[in-house]
C-alpha cells in the first residue's frame, strides 16, 4: 500500500502531471460555486485518462510502501464494484431494484427509480440519472473505449 500526504500529492501531481494540476486547480477555485458543475464538467474533459499509480506513485520518491493485510480492490470496473452491491440471488444489486430469473448481473440504480429485470444474464445495468447502460458483463474492461466513441459524437457530449 502506498502512503503519502495530500499536499505532497498534489505537489507531486504538478511536477509530473502539470495538465491535470492545473485542471484541479481549476475544479478547486469553483467549489461550491454556481458553475461547480460545469468547470468540473470541462476540466474532466481535458484530463488525461493517467491513473495515479502511473502518473505519480511510480515515479515518486515522496510516497512509502507499508506492508499490511487487508482487503483491496481497485475500483476500476464494473465488476469489482459490484462485489460492493448487496445480493439478489446470484446477482449484485443497488437499492430499488427487482430481479426475476436473472443470472450473474449487476444492476446499479438510484433510489428514486425502480430497475426491474427480467429474464437476462451476464448484464451490467446502470441508471445515472440522464443516461442508462446496458452491457455485456464480460466487456467491462472496454467501456473505456465505448465512451471514447462516444465522445466523438457531437449529439452525446452533454451526457458524458
Amino acid at each position: 500500500m502506498f502512503v503519502i500526504r495530500a499536499d505532497v500529492i498534489l505537489r507531486e501531481i504538478e511536477k509530473y502531471i502539470p495538465k491535470m494540476y492545473k485542471s484541479l486547480m481549476e475544479i478547486y477555485k469553483h467549489l461550491g460555486e454556481i458553475d461547480e458543475e460545469e468547470v468540473i464538467r470541462e476540466q474532466y474533459n481535458l484530463i488525461d485518462g493517467i491513473s495515479i499509480d502511473f502518473g505519480v506513485m511510480q515515479k515518486t520518491r515522496k510516497a512509502f510502501v507499508i506492508k499490511s493485510d487487508f482487503s483491496w480492490d481497485d475500483i476500476g470496473s464494473f465488476t469489482a464494484l459490484s462485489r460492493f452491491l448487496g445480493s439478489n440471488r446470484s446477482n449484485a444489486v443497488s437499492e430499488k431494484v427487482f430481479l426475476e430469473e436473472c443470472e450473474n448481473c449487476a444492476v446499479f440504480g438510484e433510489k428514486k427509480k425502480l430497475i426491474i429485470g427480467f429474464g437476462v444474464k451476464d448484464l451490467v445495468i446502470v441508471d445515472a440519472g440522464d443516461v442508462i447502460l446496458v452491457m455485456d458483463k464480460n466487456r467491462d474492461q472496454e467501456i473505456k473505449h465505448l465512451l471514447n466513441n462516444l465522445s466523438e459524437q457531437e449529439e452525446y457530449k452533454d451526457y458524458l
